[in-house]
């Protein structure tokens, strides 16, 4: 492959990046095809060795997600980084998913339990409205009291858990991309 083709290749599948870090990548594999002519190899063998276009602008908008994931901490650029990291291969499908379905419905019922837990004063409230106040008794109230308790404390416990599993699957992917790259280079 010519240098002018692999190059339009790259640019056409790069996605994750804006023009001017997408000229910066250009740039930058251009480079290598100049630095590989002066040492008197031919296109077509710097293409070779600089590998399919498709597959290293899918592992560079992997790791532009992954990037943009790690500084936003929002739950939709983390979705982002993960099915760009899914993109890699078929393997790489279900390695990232089924720990991350794992993970993450582990998060949403705590997420839910919490959330119950915290309303459910609420639950008394109603309770009183619809059967009368005098209806509710002092252990409506305790058992009321110690769950909306056990909600506090287990909303700061779920909060630390959400920001750990976001840092988890960050360090996950980025360790998974270089499992990948290391296998297609092997």
């Amino acid at each position: 492959m010519r240098r002018t083709e692999y190059l339009k290749q790259l640019n056409k599948h790069l996605k994750n990046s804006n023009d001017s870090e997408r000229q910066d990548i250009i740039n930058e594999y251009d480079t290598h095809f100049y630095s590989g002519l002066q040492e008197g190899k031919t296109e077509e063998q710097i293409a070779d060795e600089l590998g399919n276009p498709r597959q290293l602008a899918k592992e560079l908008n992997a790791n532009a997600a992954i990037e943009k994931a790690e500084e936003s901490n929002k739950i939709g650029d983390m979705s982002h980084a993960t099915l760009a990291v899914m993109g890699l291969s078929i393997l790489n499908f279900f390695v990232i998913t089924i720990p991350f379905i794992i993970f993450l419905s582990i998060v949403i019922s705590l997420i839910i339990t919490t959330i119950s837990l915290i309303l459910s004063p609420i639950g008394i409230i109603i309770k009183g409205a619809v059967e009368g106040f005098d209806s509710v008794v002092l252990l409506d109230i305790f058992v009321t009291g110690t769950m909306f308790g056990l909600g506090i404390i287990l909303f700061v416990i779920t909060y630390l858990i959400t920001k750990g599993f976001y840092v988890l699957c960050v360090k996950y992917l980025k360790w998974n991309i270089r499992v990948v790259k290391g296998s297609a280079t092997r």
